[in-house]
């Protein structure tokens, strides 16, 4: 929240949108958005560390049209929140971003006004069928890519839908989302670089520094791996402290 208030730039984009910017401030997962209060047409979050399209607050940002999120580390989306807390979405820009399963493509078909979208230079982009997957997925989409869709792709892609060769790629996006852990490509080094505020590195630091046994290190990299902060922290924090309320309660 301090973030946003002291480093973020009012504009008129050359669409005509208000848009507040929060470029390239390493910023590693979307918070406190609620702050901005429902006056924005447009949030820019271009070139940060954002891992996951998640965590965008309710009942904040039903103005909100244009979602810009391009040359992130993005890889999975929280289609349940994104339903409830980004109504009137129209246009969202993924581009440059880690994407690499169709699963969490077909997420973003809760945004149920997404008109515009690119996911140019993620790895899912590359998929046979991407395209006409895409386009039956979210039924709304106009632009893909910065390409129209056209009605003669809405029809390649609902026969696409139909067809054994669409079967057996539903088969495969249902199969990749069971087996998809988010972070799982990462070196620990790699996600505590993008994933964490200098508050939280400074405390996985002295998780280590104080870790008891090598188990207990293997278990915060690999918390940090998955671009999460780790779980146990508080608990051990929690229980040092019962620890010495107890020896001073002896003594």
């Amino acid at each position: 929240a301090t973030l946003i208030a002291t480093q973020a730039e009012e504009l008129t984009n050359t669409v005509g949108e208000r848009c507040i910017l929060l470029r390239q401030l390493n910023i590693p997962y979307i918070e406190n958005l609620a702050v901005l209060g429902n006056k924005y047409d447009a949030v820019d979050l271009t070139g940060n560390h954002i891992t996951k399209l998640a965590n965008f607050p309710r009942n904040s940002m039903e103005r909100l049209q244009s979602l810009y999120l391009a040359d992130n580390a993005i890889e999975a989306v929280d289609g349940k929140n994104l339903s409830k807390a980004l109504i009137n979405l129209k246009n969202l820009d993924l581009s440059g971003n880690k994407i690499g399963i169709l699963s969490e493509v077909s997420k973003l078909n809760a945004l149920r006004k997404l008109e515009v979208l690119s996911l140019l230079g993620n790895p899912v982009s590359r998929r046979q069928h991407y395209r006409l997957y895409v386009i039956n997925q979210i039924d709304s989409l106009k632009i893909l890519d910065y390409q129209k869709v056209t009605q003669k792709e809405r029809a390649q892609a609902k026969r696409l839908a139909l067809s054994s060769a669409g079967a057996a790629l539903e088969e495969d996006v249902q199969e990749e989302a069971k087996t998809f852990v988010p972070g799982a490509g990462r070196t620990a080094e790699e996600a505590f670089s993008h994933s964490f505020t200098p508050e939280q590195k400074q405390q996985i630091r002295e998780m280590i520094e104080q870790a008891d046994n090598p188990e207990e290190i293997d278990a915060i990299e690999a918390s940090v791996a998955r671009g999460e902060f780790p779980a146990f922290a508080s608990r051990k924090r929690k229980s040092d402290g019962d620890d010495d309320a107890g020896k001073k309660a002896r003594t």
